[in-house]
């Protein structure tokens, strides 16, 4: 069994490709027009064209190519061979990988790790879908896909037109959601969670569609809700989005790489998990502090409607295993196995990330490398 080597021994990888007479373009399409996804993406280039010895590099399709909803398809056709896919958009394509991001609301009851909860989610999800959940690797590959990256953001906060901040305040606000976890907590105060896709938030806040939107800091300036966006709580409804792989490959093309390719793709999938995980949380507190600046009412939950918050996800995250077995007519008892599972790589993750001293994206990658990537074993991944 071949285990993968440090991403230091990089260059050692590399020299086992002879120099290409010409280098072959993965075709990378990412659904976002700039940010950290973008900035990520840009790192994940160089570090395919380093590790294969040039003999594969990496072109960005920025907001193009394929959108969120045409991502799973277009990995699929191999119409890219690289996409930032968002698995939420098809979830019963999806729903072993589903369940673990899912459970992210779990970070709300952790103080443990203040503003690198992400970070810790990254590393649950890489090893909760790496190591532990062959179903997961099994959804991926019936898509024809080859999951080597996660995609995390930073804990969702609460954009609103007005401000909203207590539980009688919440009653009757229309609130576009990012799944069913969100749209699981609006209800339980009373309001009406609103699906729209992401590029339509801006739209929907500015002409009053929505009263409100759950999203991480980081889409205050990737999709310059800045412009909109009046007031901010940023302690509700807590979570964060990880349903998906930063750097999903077309398994037609995975499967004609050699022994060697492959490792170098991990690796260059590794970076793209640090880096896309470490640039949004940065990302994160700059865009709360440019908010700041501009004026936005930035604040803090009515401590009863905190109270409340933390009182319904402890509930919900019981309830997520019965209703992926209800919803998608999944075993019960193996749903409620895997999400024993990744509530206690949640646990584990939340002590590394906070004992680790992680001062930069090189220091996460280190971590991810070492807990997951280094115990995959190449020669039968993505078969």
């Amino acid at each position: 069994m071949k285990k993968l080597t440090g991403l230091v021994g990089g260059a050692l990888v590399a020299a086992s490709f002879a120099m290409p007479a010409k280098a072959d373009t993965l075709r990378f399409a990412v659904g976002f027009p700039s940010g950290a996804p973008i900035e990520a993406a840009q790192k994940y280039a160089e570090a395919v064209k380093e590790l294969t010895n040039n003999k594969h590099r990496v072109r960005i399709f920025e907001l193009s190519l394929l959108s969120h909803s045409e991502m799973s398809e277009g990995i699929n056709k191999g119409l890219a061979d690289v996409g930032y896919l968002l698995t939420a958009y098809s979830p019963s394509d999806y729903p072993f990988s589903n369940l673990g991001a899912d459970m992210s609301m779990s970070v709300a009851l952790n103080d443990q790790i203040p503003e690198k909860e992400g970070m810790a989610y990254s590393g649950a999800m890489l090893e909760y879908i790496m190591l532990n959940c062959s179903e997961c690797l099994e959804e991926f590959k019936k898509n024809n896909q080859v999951y080597t990256g996660v995609v995390s953001t930073p804990v969702y906060t609460m954009f609103c037109n007005s401000p909203v901040d207590t539980v009688e305040e919440l009653k009757g606000k229309r609130i576009r959601i990012s799944g069913a976890p969100w749209a699981r907590w609006a209800r339980e105060f009373g309001a009406q969670p609103v699906a729209l896709p992401i590029g339509e938030a801006y739209e929907a806040l500015s002409q009053g569609v929505v009263d409100c939107t759950f999203f991480s800091a980081t889409e205050l300036t990737n999709f310059n809700l800045i412009e909109v966006v009046k007031n901010i709580v940023t302690d509700i409804p807590g979570g964060l989005y990880a349903a998906g792989g930063a750097a999903t490959l077309n398994k037609t093309k995975w499967d004609k790489f050699s022994a060697a390719e492959k490792e170098a793709l991990l690796k260059a999938g590794s970076v793209m998990t640090s880096e896309v995980t470490y640039r949004y949380q940065k990302q994160a507190m700059d865009d709360l502090e440019k908010a700041r600046q501009k004026g936005i009412n930035v604040m803090k939950a009515d401590p009863e409607l905190l109270k409340k918050s933390h009182e319904f996800i402890s509930k919900d995250l019981a309830y997520i295993p019965e209703f992926y077995a209800q919803e998608y007519k999944l075993d019960p008892a193996r749903m409620k196995d895997l999400s024993g599972t990744m509530s206690k790589l949640v646990d584990k993750w939340s002590d590394i990330v906070a004992k680790a001293d992680i001062k930069s994206a090189e220091d996460l990658q280190k971590l991810y490398w070492d807990e997951v990537y280094s115990k995959i074993d190449v020669d039968k991944y993505g078969n």
